[in-house]
């Protein structure tokens, strides 16, 4: 499920079950501060917003960009945060769309529509909204974070939107995809002072090519190793065992909670 804020209405991430794209509430830290001093005129405005977020999943699961592209004109306008509307429906709306593509529920042409549509949605934000840290290669360069697909996995706007998330709290994070060929990919990384791999594996399937990539990763001589941590569809529906050498991270909140809030400056009260 997908959990808002019930008055800011900011994405507070997902909850078991995940297959269920059900909008919940709760609250954030800051408004459960400020709770006794939140009004009705605070509530109304945060109704308007939900309404918004059921009309854009609504036009993005249809492909229809038009109303998705109007729904987010209008869900800015009201101070909702482009970072929400990425992690909190597109991101989410990604996985449904291929399990469903998986399990043979729609069609090639209907996933690509989608697809096209949440791909339009990113672009969009990217350039009405600051999120130029994405494309700003001398941040990349010293990016602490690499985000990489598992072998075969061709998907990438899903590691996209994280890298976004990733810029809004400061931390500059560059995505690779394709990775080149392994044996000068492992050298890159010999060569790095990296802090952390993210690795997005979408299917079960993936497992193994992922499991060869972290022991290879692992093996480097020296004795700085960046940490791995794997997450992805087949992470959130629990396909795959434990991976020696990394941590497996289900959500964005387990994403956090792993990293720690205090050690790479993560802030649940970060803007953008």
């Amino acid at each position: 499920m997908l959990k808002w804020c019930s008055y800011c209405v900011k994405f507070l991430g997902e909850t078991p079950p995940y297959e269920n794209l059900a909008i919940t509430h709760g609250l954030c830290p800051a408004c459960r501060q400020n709770l006794g001093t939140l009004t009705e005129q605070d509530l109304e405005a945060s109704r308007k917003l939900e309404a918004m977020l059921d009309r854009l999943m609504t036009a993005i699961l249809s492909g229809d960009h038009k109303t998705a592209k109007h729904t987010i004109k209008k869900a800015l306008a009201h101070n909702l945060r482009p970072i929400d509307i990425l992690m909190g429906l597109v991101a989410p709306l990604l996985y449904r769309i291929g399990e469903d593509w998986r399990k043979g529920y729609i069609t090639v042409a209907e996933e690509h529509r989608f697809t096209s549509c949440c791909q339009q949605i990113f672009e969009h934000l990217g350039k009405d909204v600051t999120l130029s840290t994405l494309s700003d290669t001398a941040k990349a360069d010293r990016a602490e974070v690499l985000i990489i697909n598992a072998p075969d996995n061709r998907h990438t706007l899903a590691i996209r939107i994280l890298a976004a998330w990733f810029a809004v709290k400061g931390i500059p994070a560059r995505v690779i995809d394709p990775i080149p060929p392994i044996d000068d990919f492992i050298a890159q990384i010999g060569e790095s002072r990296l802090h952390l791999i993210l690795i997005s594996m979408a299917l079960a399937e993936q497992c193994p090519a992922v499991v060869g990539l972290v022991e290879r990763i692992m093996a480097l001589p020296g004795t700085h190793h960046p940490r791995i941590l794997v997450g992805g569809y087949a992470i959130k529906m629990n396909l795959v065992p434990p991976i020696p050498g990394a941590d497996l991270v289900s959500d964005i909140n387990s994403l956090e909670l792993s990293l720690g809030i205090e050690h790479l400056g993560l802030s649940s009260g970060t803007t953008a």
